[in-house]
């Protein structure tokens, strides 16, 4: 930081009190079921009534326990619901490739994983390797999930409903966390 202000001091003290006074704190996941990760992907289309850019949201589950979550702005609009979702699809593939790396490091094997998702177009635009023209205009990085899914080191999945209920739940409570923010 090279113009440091009160403001960025104070932040720096608030996460230096909050450490203290939670660094006995921990999370403990007792796993009774079998290992596997999942995924679950939602974007909203156009959300953002200022710029219009859509929030891309996921949950990666081991079992049925989150491990990691995210719900952030995409750094530019999107000129479909369909060109939203599979940018959150790419965005959740990025994050469970890192995951199966992080416990293979750790010794833990994990096969495939599947990405649920809601958007059937980006569903089939994942699974198909062809070119399409109405998507020639999707960055090229976003295309990370297609590849994962050809070598099949991820799945992308319609999501049935129940496994919906759960995506959509996160989703009103990371909203309402990042509101707060």
């Amino acid at each position: 930081m090279q113009a440091p202000i009160s403001e960025h001091s104070n932040s720096a003290k608030r996460v230096l009190r909050y450490i203290k006074h939670t660094v006995n704190h921990a999370l403990f996941y007792k796993f009774d079921e079998e290992l596997q990760v999942k995924g679950f992907s939602d974007a909203d289309w156009a959300g953002s009534k200022e710029d219009r850019r859509s929030t891309s949201v996921y949950v990666l589950l081991i079992g049925s326990k989150p491990i990691t979550w995210s719900s952030k702005k995409q750094p530019t609009v999107a000129l479909s619901s369909m060109e939203a979702e599979y940018r959150g699809l790419a965005f959740a593939t990025c994050e469970a490739m890192w995951i199966k790396k992080l416990l293979a490091d750790l010794g833990v094997q994990v096969g495939t994983i599947p990405i649920y998702g809601d958007n059937m177009s980006s569903i089939y635009l994942a699974s198909n390797p062809m070119f399409h023209a109405r998507s020639k205009h999707i960055e090229v990085h976003y295309h990370y999930v297609r590849e994962k899914v050809l070598s099949k080191d991820e799945s992308s999945s319609e999501a049935k409903s129940r496994l919906q209920t759960y995506l959509q739940s996160s989703w009103m409570l990371l909203n309402s966390k990042a509101s707060r923010m």
